[in-house]
This record gives structure tokens, C-alpha cells and sequence, in this order.
């Protein structure tokens, strides 16, 4: 009599659908309304002599707006003028005042600040994070996976921007970004997010591809508390006495237990899926043709993903977001000088980039 083999049973998705159509029947009405409530934490200027300013929280919603709707700076005039009538904003600027707010460089600081802010709420749900990069481009002739993989279309990278994220696997919040031109390497850009995302929250552990295999990653990541699940190369040696500790505790466990390592290991796939979100929401390309205006652009698209993630979580966790809350709580951690081999806000026009030598990802950096 033959031996009946039983099939391993699939796990099967289970999605709150209920709380899932309630949350995106309300989305847009919700993103205004947080959109908002997020630009009231902007300290404005005093206003001393002289034209009065449009104010800063203004200039900050007309652009969340522009990006979430997705249109032009002319076409979201309408929605802009709606927003001023409904009380959201005092005044509308004109679409050339928006475009001159995107080029300034400190912009780009303050829409970092308001990312953190914005994923703020949900720490207490997150404590694995995951790190990885992606491009964005800034015509609409060549898609990111194209020229990524391409060992012929090096020269292309200079028409994309590159987004590094740092996002809470459970939520797909992101917590922290750097924007750079499209050559700069992954592991460079990952100690100033680890450190930043270190003191304002809890972060138990980080997963990423072997493209982070780095001695000095490992020990800023042993030094915030966390562990390193970060994959190893294929030419990586055994340890020796002079390899950091967290160096030889990770190489052995992926090295001996493979299962348990690539159990954590494998919640990266999560950041994947949520630059296809941003991607699918919010567009693969950028309108703004100026260097600095298209890193404020990217960002301002991770912030309204922020938001749409918070929306999500208010019905299905039932989270409370109060924005002036977590402001006040809010440390801006400053990233020692020694860490910042290649600072993206001093890259002004990544046209003279030299892309015919690449930068050395591995290593003790």
C-alpha cells in the first residue's frame, strides 16, 4: 500500500478588507487633512520689513499637493485655489513661486525633517528595518531597471536621481532617505540613515543586500543597539582576531545556520515593495528639470507615501497621529563629517560626473 505524501499547506494572505476599502474610500480626504496638520509643525520667520513672504507652511502643502495629484505646477493651480477656499492654506503662490521654493537648497532639509516626523507615529509598531536604493528618473525615455542592469548605459545613470530609504518592514514607513545622483553607491549613504534613524526609534534590527557588506556599517548598526542582517559576499574571508566582533557573530550565524540568518534577512524584500508602491502612486519619473528641485521632488514623494501609510494604519491599528507631539520629541542627530565621504547637496549639476570609473562599495568602508 503506497504511503499517502500530504501536501505542505500555503499560508494564505489574510487582508483586513473591510478596514482595507475604508481606508482608501477616505485616502484623499484624510492626505489633505494630514498634509496639513503636518505643515503646522513649520516655524515661520517674523515678519520684519519689506513684501511679506508667502509663508513656508503654505509653500510646504501647495507641494505635497502638486506631487500627490500628480500634475503639473500649472494643472494643480485648481486644486491649489480649492485648498485656499476650503482654509487649508492662506494664500495661493504661483506655480513659478513653487518651482523657486523646490530649487532652494534648504528646502531639501526641511522636507527631511517632516519625513522623520511623518513616520514618527508608527514606531511603535516598527523595530525591523530594511535599507535599499532605487532611481528616479528625469525624462520619461528609459525606465531605472534598464540602465541599472546594463553594464553599456553607465552614462545614463546621469539622468537619474537615486533615492536611498530606510523603511519599518511592517508598515513600509519610511524613516529615513538621502538623495543622490544616480553613480553614488549604496553602502556610503547608509551610516547617516542608520545613526539618524537610531534616535528616534527603536531599531532592533537592519536587513540589506550584499551591496552594505561593510566592516564600519556593521559596527554603526552594533552601535545603535541593532544587529545586522546584511548578506554576505561571495569573496567575504572567516574571521580573524582583528574583524569586529559583530563581524564574526554575523558571518557565522549566515555562514552556519543559513535558515535562521535568512529568516531575518528576507523581511528586505519589503523595501522593494515599497518603492513599487511610491512608483505606482506617485510616478517612476520627475517633472522638475533642476538638480536641487528634483531631490526636494523625491522626497516630497516619500513624504506623501508617509502619509498614505499612516492612513492605512489609522484603520488598521487603530494609530493616533499627532504630529506636534512627535516634533517635540524629535532629535535632529548631526552625522560625524569623518561619515560623509560624498556630500550629494555639493553635486550641482550631475552632467560633469565622471561615471567611467565606479566607486568602490566594499571593503572596510
Amino acid at each position: 500500500m503506497e504511503e499517502q505524501i500530504k501536501l505542505p499547506v500555503e499560508a494564505k494572505y489574510s487582508q483586513k478588507w473591510h478596514k482595507y476599502n475604508l481606508a482608501k474610500t477616505n485616502e484623499k480626504r484624510l492626505f489633505v487633512e494630514l498634509l496639513h496638520d503636518l505643515s503646522r509643525i513649520i516655524q515661520e520667520s517674523k515678519y520684519s520689513f519689506g513684501r511679506p513672504s508667502i509663508p513656508l507652511r503654505d509653500l510646504f502643502f501647495c507641494a505635497g499637493l502638486k506631487l500627490y495629484t500628480g500634475y503639473s505646477g500649472r494643472k494643480a493651480m485648481s486644486d491649489i485655489r480649492h485648498a485656499k477656499e476650503a482654509g487649508y492654506i492662506s494664500t495661493a503662490p504661483h506655480y513659478n513661486t513653487l518651482t523657486e521654493f523646490l530649487r532652494c537648497p534648504a528646502t531639501y532639509d526641511l522636507f527631511s525633517k517632516l519625513l522623520t516626523i511623518s513616520a514618527m507615529p508608527l514606531k511603535k509598531l516598527e523595530d525591523q528595518y530594511s535599507i535599499d536604493s532605487s532611481g528616479f528618473g528625469s525624462y520619461q525615455y528609459e525606465r531605472w531597471m534598464r540602465v541599472r542592469f546594463n553594464p553599456e548605459a553607465k552614462k545614463k545613470w546621469r539622468n537619474y536621481l537615486k533615492g536611498h530609504i530606510m523603511i519599518g518592514t511592517r508598515t513600509n514607513i519610511i524613516c529615513e532617505c538621502e538623495i543622490t545622483p544616480g553613480n553614488f553607491s549604496d553602502v556610503r549613504q547608509a551610516p547617516s540613515m542608520v545613526i539618524k534613524a537610531g534616535a528616534n526609534f527603536d531599531v532592533k534590527e537592519i536587513s540589506a543586500d550584499k551591496g552594505y557588506s561593510s566592516k564600519l556599517l556593521f559596527r554603526i548598526v552594533q552601535s545603535i543597539g541593532a544587529l545586522p542582517y546584511i548578506a554576505f559576499k561571495n569573496n567575504a574571508r572567516l574571521p580573524d582576531e582583528n574583524t569586529a566582533d559583530i563581524w564574526n557573530q554575523m558571518f557565522l550565524l549566515f555562514r552556519d545556520k543559513r535558515e535562521e540568518f535568512f529568516q531575518h534577512y528576507h523581511r528586505r524584500s519589503n523595501v522593494e515593495a515599497t518603492f513599487g508602491m511610491v512608483k505606482t502612486r506617485l510616478g517612476e519619473f520627475l517633472k522638475c528639470k533642476d538638480y536641487h528641485s528634483q531631490r526636494s521632488e523625491l522626497i516630497m514623494k516619500f513624504i506623501c507615501h508617509n502619509i498614505c501609510c499612516l492612513i492605512q494604519e489609522m484603520y488598521e491599528n487603530n494609530i493616533h497621529i499627532d504630529f506636534e507631539k512627535e516634533n517635540k520629541v524629535f532629535i535632529d542627530q548631526k552625522v560625524p563629517e569623518e561619515l560623509i565621504t560624498r556630500d550629494a547637496s555639493k553635486a550641482q549639476n550631475p552632467l560633469d560626473t565622471d561615471f567611467s570609473v565606479s566607486e568602490n562599495q566594499g571593503g572596510d568602508y
